[in-house]
């Protein structure tokens, strides 16, 4: 006969066994077949010496949790033609404390031992392999034997799933899980020395970020396949539960970690990165205060449950308020998905390099940590196992590489071209250097060749000092027996002193600016003087050369007075008059003076042919000359050096002209000195 029993959900939680009138503790077996949960056949006695078909039986999985220490058994009984063997599997790494004795006669037999999980440095551990299985359980055909079982740990039945598995299915599937472990393992060992690598050979920020988070990851995965248990003597769950739960956090951590330094490095200027590493704090901060709160407040049997948790979501949505601890646990799960989400949103707006294939691997990551939470309400592959997760994991972290790589080597090649940008301008900087050189060469030839002739012209006035001096004691002589023609020449002989003076003075080594190599000419002495002795002055300078052409040169009497230098001056009118004398072949040349407002123009009219436009712009190059230069002696100096006097007083020189119609040379921007400032003065 079998007993009957249903659960209300496939982890076996709150469940409750439904009893027939002739139900009694025993299962009816046939070679190759497994049972689910031996504990919901069992029936609960006073020990193993006891009958296990008692009166009235006693269902292990009641609504009444057993003591510590209570026993239970079930009867096996073999009912097919050859002998069968069969193993207790938990399928799993961890559990709570149990004793499973097997009675046949009068002969009890050990097959598993495993003390409770406070015993974690004392204790024998009696269990086939890494997983919570028995030794073989051999029964011969038509034979039956009795399983009794203590629990050291009555709190862990709520989560206890023990098969009965036949010992061919037991080997076969120990092999293969431990055939696509090891792949697994090896597979990421390479991908993280991979990604290790990369790391190192671009200087990659999030490429060493997730070879922390993928370490992590990797020891999680041993520890959570039962690798390290046989560092605890007794029952590892508690040590071994707590370092899975560290490995854990470092795991999320170093997620969250890994994608704000890949948003750092894809998006700039860009404050999620410094959320993500806040979550990621305040993530560790929780896990460890509910490990340890549990730990204290609850003890080991609240603990164990926390520490067998990984990332299930299933406190969230059963009830949150059940269990503080593993609440906060499923909401770090829970913030890590919705963080993986936004990340990879913000990755895609940005159209950040590596973005896309972030997007995928963060797609994969969260199904199979919401596969893993839900368990198998959601997808069966996932439910008491971690080995769908774990290759979730890898095949996420192979995308993350691609991505990391893509990143990487975008960023490279973005550096290459700023080093390339770079090497072009240090180019132009040294061609620019080479133009300066050359420039600062060109320079110093050029001051070389000014000194030169500032030494000649200076000797040069040094020697006509003398001649000048004479020929003014010889026109002290003349005066006395024609005075007109005394006076005239005075006039010319003044004006060449004052010239030869100022460009004596103006050629002195002391005058030489030793940072730039130019010429400080002495301050001009600004004097208000009558125009009309301006003009008087420049026609007695060239009345003679006119009356022997033939020409008129006159001026309008005028009283107006202007500020300025009067050598200046008159050597910069000396010039426009000499020109207009020189280049008009009849007619006349009158000077006149003109008020424009607070200034004063000084002009200069002939008769001569005329210019056009361009004649007029070429002309006032220096050493250009103008069409009508075989009509008279001269270097093209004239214009240029009256422009360049004028300039240095802050005058204008004006031409206007039209061919046929005459010129006329005017100066612009004497200031006006009117009479009352005359009258003070």
């Amino acid at each position: 006969m079998w007993a009957v029993v249903q659960g209300s959900d496939d982890d076996d939680d709150d469940e409750t066994v439904v009893i027939t009138a002739n139900w009694v503790p025993q299962i009816q077996l046939v070679p190759g077949a497994e049972v689910e949960n031996v504990f919901r056949h069992m029936s609960r006695t006073s020990g193993r010496n006891s009958p296990c078909l008692s009166t009235p039986p006693e269902p292990l999985l009641q609504a009444t949790l057993p003591k510590e220490d209570e026993w239970a058994c079930v009867r096996l009984v073999n009912e097919g033609s050859e002998t069968g063997i069969w193993r207790i599997d938990f399928e799993g790494a961890f559990g709570a404390g149990y004793h499973f004795e097997l009675v046949s006669g009068d002969r009890p037999e050990t097959v598993l031992a495993y003390p409770k999980s406070e015993n974690w440095w004392s204790g024998t551990n009696d269990v086939e392999g890494r997983r919570i299985a028995s030794r073989p359980l051999v029964i011969e055909a038509g034979r039956s034997v009795e399983l009794f079982v203590q629990i050291k740990n009555p709190s862990d039945l709520a989560d206890a799933d023990p098969m009965l598995r036949p010992e061919r299915d037991f080997d076969e599937k120990r092999l293969n899980e431990a055939h696509g472990f090891g792949a697994l393992i090896g597979a990421a060992g390479i991908l993280l020395l991979v990604v290790f690598a990369l790391s190192k050979l671009v200087s990659s920020e999030p490429a060493s970020r997730f070879t922390t988070y993928f370490a992590a990851a990797m020891l999680s995965a041993i520890s959570s396949a039962g690798y390290f248990n046989g560092l605890v003597p007794g029952n590892p769950l508690l040590p071994i539960g707590m370092l899975n739960k560290i490995l854990e956090a470092a795991q999320v951590a170093g997620h969250l970690v890994f994608m704000a330094a890949f948003v750092r490095e894809g998006v700039a200027n860009s404050r999620l990165p410094d959320w993500l590493t806040r979550i990621a704090y305040a993530a560790v901060g929780l896990l460890a205060l509910a490990g340890l709160g549990s730990l204290i407040i609850g003890g080991p049997a609240v603990a164990l449950r926390y520490f067998d948790l990984g990332f299930e979501l299933d406190p969230l949505i059963e009830d949150p308020l059940r269990s503080i601890p593993s609440f906060l646990g499923a909401l770090v799960t829970a913030t890590w998905i919705a963080a993986i989400a936004v990340t990879s949103i913000y990755l895609l707006r940005n159209r950040a390099a590596g973005g896309t294939l972030f997007a995928i691997g963060s797609g994969i990551l969260a199904f199979g940590l919401l596969a893993a939470g839900l368990g198998d309400e959601a997808f069966e592959i996932f439910d008491d196992t971690t080995f769908g997760l774990h290759y979730v994991l890898l095949a996420d972290a192979l995308i993350f590489t691609a991505a990391l790589a893509r990143q990487a080597f975008g960023l490279r090649d973005q550096r290459d071209a700023a080093i390339r940008q770079e090497l072009q301008a240090t180019q132009e900087k040294m061609e620019m250097a080479e133009t300066l050189l050359e420039a600062r060469r060109d320079s110093d030839r050029s001051k070389a060749l000014a000194e030169k002739h500032r030494t000649r012209l200076a000797l040069t006035g040094h020697d006509l000092r003398q001649p000048l001096t004479s020929l003014h004691l010889a026109l002290t002589e003349a005066e006395k027996t024609n005075p007109a023609l005394g006076n005239t020449l005075r006039t010319s002989l003044d004006y060449i002193r004052s010239v030869l003076n100022e460009t004596v003075t103006d050629t002195r080594p002391e005058d030489v600016a030793e940072d730039e190599g130019s010429y400080h000419t002495q301050p001009k002495d600004f004097e208000a003087i009558e125009v009309d002795i301006l003009l008087s002055n420049a026609v007695r300078m060239f009345a003679q050369e006119a009356r022997s052409k033939g020409l008129s040169l006159h001026h309008e009497a005028t009283d107006l007075t202007v500020r300025t230098v009067p050598v200046t001056v008159i050597r910069i009118l000396s010039n426009l008059v000499s020109n207009a004398v020189k280049y008009t072949p009849e007619g006349g040349v009158t000077l006149r003076a003109v008020q424009n407002g607070e200034t004063i123009s000084i002009e200069v009219h002939d008769t001569g042919r005329g210019m056009s436009d361009d004649e007029i712009q070429q002309i006032q190059e220096s050493y250009v000359r103008g069409s009508e230069a075989h009509a008279a002696d001269g270097d093209g100096l004239g214009l240029s050096s009256a422009r360049d006097f004028a300039a240095s007083l802050g005058l204008k020189l004006r031409i206007n002209s039209q061919p046929g119609e005459g010129s006329c040379f005017a100066i612009d921007g004497l200031p006006r000195v009117s009479p009352s400032e005359i009258l003070e003065q």
